[in-house]
Formats: C-alpha cells, structure tokens, sequence
C-alpha cells in the first residue's frame, strides 16, 4: 500500500505546544513570553517551490481590566493568542508572504484542556491555507536547489 502524507493536524500541533508550555511552567529557563510557529501544512507551486503554512501560537501575559481600565492592583494572568503565516519558498516569487492577523487573547490558565484551547487555532490557519492553495495554483516560482 502506498504511503500518502497527510497534513498534521492542526489540533493536535497547537495542543502539544500548549501542553509543553503548561508543563515547564516554574522550570529553571521557562518565560510567560514567546511565540512558536508551527508548520501545519505545504503545498507544491506550479513550477516546484513549496508554500508553507505555518500556526503561530504567542504566549504573553495581560493585566485585567474594567470598563476599559487596566486594573493595576490585581496580578496578570496568562494569556494565549493565534493567528497563521504563508511562506512561498521559490527564487522569483513576486508574493511570498501572507499573515493572517492574532486573534483576541484567550485565559491559559483556564481550566479548559489543551485540545479546547488548540480550537481556537483553526479559523486563521484555515484562511492561510485557502490562500496559500490560490497561490500555489498560480505561483511559476522555481524551487531552490
């Protein structure tokens, strides 16, 4: 039977991000802050380049607020956003990027379980998919050698 690769899943990619970030929380080197970009997907341009589509997960903190009011008093609490990239990788291509913007912050520290929170992933990287199908179909960039 021949092997046919599949995209990873997109779920299953961001939870495992989650998961480790949950777990080295209090580790020697562990920051609130960063961002992981996570390839879940590539397509073939016309001519051979690849467009890869990547997840892009930023962790951070945020301070609460009321009526529009950051509350200062009060400890920040962990936050969780998404959005997803494009990259062509041909020599030549006019439009090698495309960004899909973060979404709005979501709770990490949420009793939510990994996968729930991965969710909130699929909406961007579904539009950078969708774009980077457009454009592999009509991308005539060469691929690097």
């Amino acid at each position: 039977m021949p092997y046919i690769s599949t995209a990873p899943s997109v779920i299953e990619t961001v939870a495992e991000s989650i998961s480790y970030h949950r777990g080295a929380t209090g580790s020697r080197y562990y920051s609130e802050y960063g961002t992981d970009r996570l390839t879940v997907g590539q397509f073939t341009a016309a001519a051979g380049a690849t467009v890869e589509v990547r997840a892009i997960v930023q962790y951070g903190k945020e301070r609460p607020s009321r009526n529009g009011r950051t509350v200062y008093g009060e400890p920040e609490y962990r936050v969780i956003q998404f959005g997803a990239s494009v990259t062509c990788h041909g020599y030549g291509c006019a439009d090698s990027t495309h960004e899909e913007p973060l979404a709005a912050a979501v709770p990490l520290d949420s009793e939510k379980y990994a996968e729930e929170l991965a969710e909130g992933a699929e909406p961007a990287v579904q539009k950078a998919r969708e774009w980077a199908q457009a454009h592999a179909e009509k991308c005539r960039a060469q691929a690097y050698k």
